[in-house]
């Protein structure tokens, strides 16, 4: 059987050619054809396809038939290995996001009780993961896009980043063996990640206020209920509010909008020299409102034994006296409340910055910024005593 080449393929009339092996050219119209692959396997024949010429070269169609008649040889269907490998394709194109949510959704029902678990997996992987890891297929994603997820995070907020890093694992590791994802887990600390990112145990930490980790917060609030003293209200109030120990002792009735349940704290009163307005949550306002029928002077928290606010220490002494097993301060609490707030993974990083009433480091988003987000920073503030009242453990 005489060969097909290049060139007489051009001049080729309607019809179908051979060309060995198994293949064959059909020519529908001059200069254009569709290649085919016929064979038989346990007794029965079958053709496929592989593809439109030119498209396809014929040196191309060539290789494909020899690496079917290879198949062949081994007893494999080529129709159902090429079919075999479409199914892959189309699974190892899937996104991260769909495999987390399938993950989670997966590990959610035997072992999640806690809908807040599900919820915490969900909202850090959407806000640190997902907008770097989406960008390509799964199957695509390697060892230096977990860092990209890992590294602006990974000394500032260390724990935060350890737990993304774990969580990526145990998805990577789902996926490679559903037949998503077929290389080395690229989020394995001991074959990865340990190269380039420093040990997270002996990494330098910023030193910060003693606090009390946002999960026992609850508890701590709760107690603080069995305290008629005016250090126990300050420090409700300076919990909820998320303010700190100089703006509550301060604070005065004038500054506190009751229908408006808004507190405005005075420039000169705050550290950044800038008017603060803090959304009060209905707790928040039930304490200013227990303390108005209490007294009539200007402070909220005013101390008759000395005639103006409670002193600055008043609150930590209260801690040391009532908790004195707690290693803790009292500007902790804003740490507590920012991590819980980080945590949730459900507001925006500005809006959790302005309720601390911290300056934005970056200049443009300070010159673009012309809102404080006041409406975001309600929804938190009435979010945390709502996490604070009914998530007691």
């Amino acid at each position: 059987m005489k060969r097909l080449n290049a060139k007489q393929i051009l001049a080729l009339p309607i019809g179908k050619y051979p060309d060995g092996n198994g293949l064959y050219l059909s020519i529908y119209k001059p200069g254009r054809g569709k290649w085919s692959f016929r064979y038989s396997l346990n007794k029965k024949a079958r053709e496929m396809g592989l593809g439109s010429y030119p498209e396809v070269t014929l040196l191309e169609a060539r290789q494909c038939a020899l690496s079917n008649k290879q198949l062949l040889g081994k007893k494999i269907d080529p129709i159902d290995e090429k079919n075999r490998a479409e199914v892959l394709r189309q699974q190892q194109s899937k996104k991260f996001s769909e495999i987390a949510d399938l993950y989670i959704r997966t590990k959610k029902v035997p072992e999640w009780t806690n809908t807040k678990s599900y919820q915490s997996w969900k909202n850090t992987l959407t806000r640190y993961a997902t907008p770097i890891l989406d960008s390509k297929p799964i199957i695509d994603v390697n060892r230096d896009d977990i860092v990209d997820v890992l590294i602006p995070i990974w000394k500032e907020k260390t724990e935060t980043a350890r737990r993304i890093q774990q969580r990526l694992f145990l998805i990577f590791a789902f996926a490679k063996i559903r037949g998503w994802y077929i290389n080395d887990n690229p989020a394995s600390w001991k074959e990865h990640l340990s190269f380039i990112l420093p040990d997270p145990y002996k990494i330098q930490k910023v030193k910060h206020f003693s606090s009390l980790h946002f999960t026992k917060i609850a508890n701590f609030y709760e107690e603080l209920y069995l305290f008629e003293h005016l250090s126990a209200y300050a420090l409700r109030f300076l919990i909820l509010t998320a303010t700190r120990t100089k703006e509550v002792i301060e604070a005065k009735f004038d500054e506190i909008d009751l229908q408006r349940r808004m507190w405005t704290i005075p420039a000169e009163k705050m550290k950044v020299r800038k008017v603060h307005k803090v959304p009060l949550s209905q707790e928040a306002i039930k304490i200013i409102e227990f303390m108005k029928r209490k007294h009539n002077h200007e402070y909220v928290f005013h101390n008759p034994s000395i005639g103006r606010h409670i002193s600055n220490g008043a609150m930590l002494v209260f801690l040391k006296k009532q908790f004195p097993n707690l290693k803790i301060t009292v500007h902790g609490f804003r740490s507590s409340f920012r991590d819980w707030a980080e945590e949730t993974g459900q507001y925006q990083h500005n809006a959790i910055e302005f309720c601390l009433a911290h300056e934005l480091p970056n200049k443009v988003e300070k010159a673009y910024l012309r809102s404080d987000l006041i409406d975001a920073r309600t929804i938190i503030m009435n979010d945390w005593e709502n996490f604070l009242l009914n998530s007691k453990g």
